[in-house]
C-alpha cells in the first residue's frame, strides 16, 4: 500500500487515474516528472463535467475531500475546475508535495483590460523534500524542490497535463499548447 492520508485513499486515487504508487525517488528525485505523470493521468480518466448543473439535479456540489473521492474515484465520475484541481490537491498531499489552492482569473481568448472575475482555481504545487529526521542520514545532496509550478486539471476544454512554471512570465512550451502568466 502506498501513503495514506487520514482524509484520502491515495491508493483508489492512483488506481482510478492508472498509476502505481510512486516509490521514494519518484516523489524526492523526479518530484517534477512525477508531478507531469499524475497530472497528465488525471487529465486522461477523470474528465471536465458538470452533468448535475446541467441536468439540473438540484444536487449540492461539496468540495470535502471524502465527497470528492466518492464522486469521483469510486463514483467514476468527473467535476468542475474546483473539484477536479481539488481532488488533485488531496492527492498531491497525500504523497508530499506542497499544494496551496487559489483563485484565479481565465484570461483564455479574452481581449487585453476586459475584466474577467476570479472564478477559476489552480494549484500553487512544491515538490516533495526528503524528510529530515535523526533517523535519516544526510546524503550531501539538497533538494531544490521549493520551485512553485501551477497546476490546474479542471480548465474545460483543454486540460492542462503538464504543470507551470509560476516565477516565470516567458511564454512556456506546454504539451496542449504555449502558455504565459499574467499579473
Amino acid at each position: 500500500a502506498g501513503p495514506m492520508s487520514d482524509f484520502f485513499d491515495i491508493d483508489s486515487y492512483l488506481n482510478r487515474i492508472g498509476l502505481p504508487a510512486p516509490t521514494d525517488e519518484q516523489r524526492y528525485q523526479d518530484g517534477l516528472i512525477l508531478l507531469r505523470d499524475i497530472m497528465a493521468a488525471h487529465s486522461r480518466t477523470i474528465p471536465f463535467e458538470n452533468l448535475d448543473i446541467v441536468l439540473k439535479r438540484n444536487l449540492p456540489v461539496s468540495l470535502e475531500s471524502m465527497e470528492l473521492e466518492a464522486k469521483m474515484v469510486a463514483g467514476g465520475r468527473g467535476g468542475y475546475c474546483f473539484e477536479n484541481n481539488l481532488l488533485l490537491c488531496f492527492a498531491l498531499r497525500a504523497l508530499g508535495f506542497g499544494v496551496t489552492p487559489m483563485l484565479a482569473r481565465v484570461r483564455w481568448n479574452k481581449p487585453p483590460g476586459d475584466p474577467q472575475p476570479l472564478g477559476h482555481l489552480v494549484l500553487l504545487v512544491t515538490l516533495p523534500q526528503w524528510p529530515v529526521s535523526a533517523a535519516t542520514p544526510f546524503s550531501g545532496q539538497l533538494s531544490v524542490a521549493g520551485t512553485p509550478y501551477l497546476a490546474d486539471v479542471g480548465f474545460a476544454g483543454t486540460n492542462s497535463i503538464a504543470p507551470v512554471a509560476a516565477a516565470s512570465a516567458e511564454v512556456q512550451q506546454l504539451p496542449e499548447g504555449h502558455f504565459r502568466l499574467l499579473s
